[in-house]
């Protein structure tokens, strides 16, 4: 646990997959606010994650969404439901239905099974809210919303301090009603770690604090920030899993160093507002 210089404490708690009935009620006290996230160590077996590192080289089909953003570049294989340069008000709902559709073939050509890594996280992340059901959301009668994206942070490249305020885009507007959208959650795997950086920064600082440090560009100060509050670095081994607030909690993360990319796969979560369920997508 650390306690914020200024602002709300960071509590992180880390444990192996084989501990993980210890954290039942982990995700409920991530979305209280009574912890900033946890981290589950070898959540995917080795073979499924060697797998897709294997599939992910760059002949895969990456795009690039934030392609301009000095320092700040991802590329991504299927859509996710944020704000980018690409599209600053997230994706259109057109653009977003054509990732649905593509979603099972592409997480097919990448861990070599349309559904593996999609079960592991429906048993992983119910696990963690006392084995209430976890899926992904219905996205229209038909289908789904994807279950996640695939993301590469190549050497040099970070993401830049913010928060996830997604809920106001306008693809939400397919979001169930049912789900609460007062919290928003982040969950990632990482499946190829890099040979340095590429750490998970959160800060006890709230992006809906007032006198948040801020740049004349709007973008969040990170050297302010750095000085005025505490921080959780979360370090990743291939296979692990991170869930934390970052709906709430500033957060980056660092350059990556060296030759390798940092290659994850992830999207978002939060909880139906009766608590019976959990929702997660990209």
């Amino acid at each position: 646990m650390a306690t914020s210089v200024e602002g709300h404490p960071l509590v992180f708690q880390d444990l192996d997959v084989e501990h993980i009935d210890e954290a039942s009620t982990a995700l409920e006290a991530i979305y209280e606010a009574r912890a900033a996230g946890l981290v589950v160590r070898g959540a995917f077996p080795p073979e499924l994650v060697a797998a897709a590192v294997a599939h992910l080289g760059d002949d895969a089909p990456w795009t690039s969404p934030n392609r301009g953003l000095a320092g700040g570049e991802i590329r991504n294989i299927g859509d996710a439901a944020t704000p980018t340069f690409t599209h600053l008000r997230g994706p259109p709902t057109e653009v977003y239905k054509r990732s649905v559709e593509l979603h099972a073939e592409r997480t097919a050509a990448v861990f070599g099974d349309a559904d593996a890594a999609t079960h592991r996280l429906q048993h992983l992340l119910s696990r963690l809210f006392g084995g209430r059901p976890a899926s992904p959301p219905a996205f229209d009668a038909t289908s789904s919303w994807a279950a996640f994206n695939f993301r590469a942070l190549d050497p040099g490249q970070q993401i830049y301090a913010h928060h996830d305020s997604h809920f106001g885009l306008g693809v939400y507007e397919r979001l169930d009603a049912a789900l609460d959208r007062t919290t928003l959650l982040s969950f990632f795997l990482t499946l190829q770690a890099p040979e340095g950086g590429g750490e998970l920064i959160v800060y006890g600082a709230w992006g809906s604090d007032p006198g948040v440090p801020m740049l004349p560009t709007r973008f969040l100060d990170t050297a302010a920030i750095e000085q005025r509050y505490d921080r959780a670095v979360v370090t990743l081994r291939a296979g692990d899993l991170v869930v934390f607030d970052s709906g709430r909690h500033v957060h980056r993360v660092t350059p990556v160093e060296g030759q390798r990319a940092r290659l994850t796969c992830g999207g978002f979560l939060t909880l139906a507002s009766d608590r019976s369920r959990v929702a997660f997508w990209s």
